[in-house]
């Protein structure tokens, strides 16, 4: 049992390992489009960006990552996009909430993604730290729950 508990504990290790050794290599696209539902790689990028968000130490890499996660939830053409904060999901989709309303599997999730967005933009507005980093992790979980959706 021990040597279960150590085994997945290194793997744990080596996956986290290989993700954050991808982000800093500017690899954000965490699925192919092709192989999977769109929204459903939108949403794991986002949630990953909201994760970073919630674990940055200052106001400007929170409000960085989690305009990220918003402009992966929004899309281009979405009313809170901005392009100064980068675009991780771009290649991924036409943004979280079109795709989800594209898609008849993905619409059960839209009001999930649309409170996601709603608590993203309210946690960049927000000029106290711990309120950011705790709609971060909110926005963070939400974006989860949809990426893991069956």
């Amino acid at each position: 049992m021990r040597a279960l508990v150590v085994g997945a504990a290194v793997a744990a290790l080596l996956v986290s390992t290989a993700v954050a050794q991808s982000y800093k290599a500017g690899e954000y696209q965490v699925g192919a489009p092709g192989q999977e539902a769109r929204w459903k790689v939108q949403a794991r990028t986002g949630f990953t960006h909201a994760g970073f968000a919630a674990a940055a130490e200052g106001a400007s890499s929170v409000d960085q990552h989690l305009g990220h996660a918003l402009n992966c939830i929004e899309g281009p053409k979405g009313r809170n996009f901005n392009a100064n904060w980068g675009h991780p999901c771009q290649g991924q989709g036409e943004g979280l909430l079109v795709d989800l309303r594209a898609d008849r599997a993905g619409a059960a999730w839209l009001l999930v993604a649309e409170a996601a967005g709603q608590l993203a933009a309210s946690g960049l507005r927000s000029r106290d730290l711990a309120q950011k980093k705790n709609a971060a992790r909110g926005v963070a979980e939400l974006l989860r729950l949809i990426a893991e959706a069956r």
